[in-house]
């Protein structure tokens, strides 16, 4: 027994020696899942959000990469420029999560960078959003930066879906502030120590995580199969992917009867915390407009809970809405959904982005 101990000791300094001096150094060590995202750090104001000043290359996704880049407010930006109080320009505000932020692609490429590149003679756009923000976290941010006294013209709020259930995971305290839970418990750092310095531990943990992929998708298979009649055998990856773009609960309580009475409890924090951000807004003479947008699955499906208590959300508080469910329309929806949405995912992909920027632009009057 004592020697296997000392066997196996052995080898794990062997490993943690060649891990440290070889193994770091070459392709293979890389994985994007260890990547460390040091640039989206928690906020003790408004839960999360991106280091200012950094240019750094993102693993998103599947497949993807993107130049992640924030100027000195810590906005998705061009470059690390430093943002005034005051513009001479005009000044856009833009509320959303990551959608918004741009998932997966460079800037250039995101309605942001792409507002951006159309007004920026007589506009300065600044993008506050990013991934898994929420209507809570769009009122404690904005308030945040009109308080240190930033000036903005116009602000374009985004809504979808997703924003109902992220809203459910916020938690304050008795004074109102949000919560943040940002500390590792000691179970999470001695594992993060394994995989960054043992060899074996990070191959260990690339075959689980594979296993855990394959088993989910021939989970997502096996339904896609039920749900679309097929067999087993017959349903291709394109079929799995869109059923995974169509059913994940983020935006199928809006179809789901039972899904939806596990979210209502969020539209009514939603619209609770919106109705303070446009009060904000008002306040501040800044012009507003409120865009409604839908995931695939409000495509492909009747939206009954989101749309319809939006659109009359808006009317009851005067708001101009831009209905983007008007755009993503087609006599093939599955045709339409594989050409606007990146493959598998609920976000846009260059086209999908397109069709929104081209809207924005014909019912905003800039």
């Amino acid at each position: 027994m004592k020697k296997t101990i000392l066997v196996i000791f052995s080898l794990l300094i062997a490993d943690f020696i060649s891990s440290n001096l070889i193994f770091k150094k070459m392709g293979f060590w890389h994985y994007d899942k260890l990547v460390d995202h040091y640039w989206r750090i928690p906020s003790n104001i408004y839960h999360h959000d991106l280091k200012a000043n950094i240019n750094v290359i993102e693993p998103w996704g599947f497949n993807l990469k993107k130049k992640l880049i924030t100027n000195s407010l810590g906005f998705r930006d061009f470059t690390n420029k430093k943002v005034s109080k005051f513009s001479s320009k005009k000044r856009l505000l833009l509320i959303g999560d990551s959608a918004i932020e741009g998932a997966g692609y460079d800037y250039e490429f995101t309605i942001g960078g792409l507002l951006h590149k159309h007004l920026e003679k007589d506009y300065e756009v600044l993008n506050s959003a990013v991934g898994s923000y929420s209507p809570g976290i769009y009122l404690k941010k904005i308030e945040h930066f009109i308080n240190e006294g930033y000036v903005f013209d116009k602000a374009i709020i985004f809504l979808d879906p997703s924003d109902v259930i992220d809203e459910l995971f916020i938690q304050y305290d008795k004074n109102n502030n949000i919560i943040v839970e940002n500390k590792k418990n000691v179970d999470d750092k001695i594992g993060d120590y394994l995989v960054h310095n043992f060899l074996t531990f990070r191959t260990l943990l690339r075959f689980s995580d594979s296993t855990e992929n394959l088993k989910n998708f021939l989970k997502l298979k096996y339904k896609a199969s039920k749900k679309y009649n097929k067999s087993f055998f017959k349903t291709t990856t394109e079929d799995t992917l869109f059923y995974r773009m169509t059913h994940v609960d983020r935006s199928a309580w809006t179809f789901d009867d039972l899904l939806f009475k596990n979210y209502q409890e969020g539209l009514e924090k939603s619209e609770k915390n919106l109705n303070k951000l446009i009060n904000l807004l008002k306040n501040n003479f800044i012009d507003i407009h409120f865009v409604l947008y839908p995931h695939p699955s409000q495509i492909f499906y009747e939206d009954k809970f989101h749309k319809p208590y939006w659109i009359s959300w808006a009317r009851k508080n005067n708001l101009k809405l831009i209905n983007l469910y008007e755009n993503f329309n087609s006599p093939d929806n599955r045709e339409l959904i594989l050409d606007t949405f990146i493959f598998g995912d609920l976000h846009w992909n260059k086209a999908g982005t397109k069709i929104v920027f081209e809207n924005l632009i014909k019912n905003i009057n800039f």
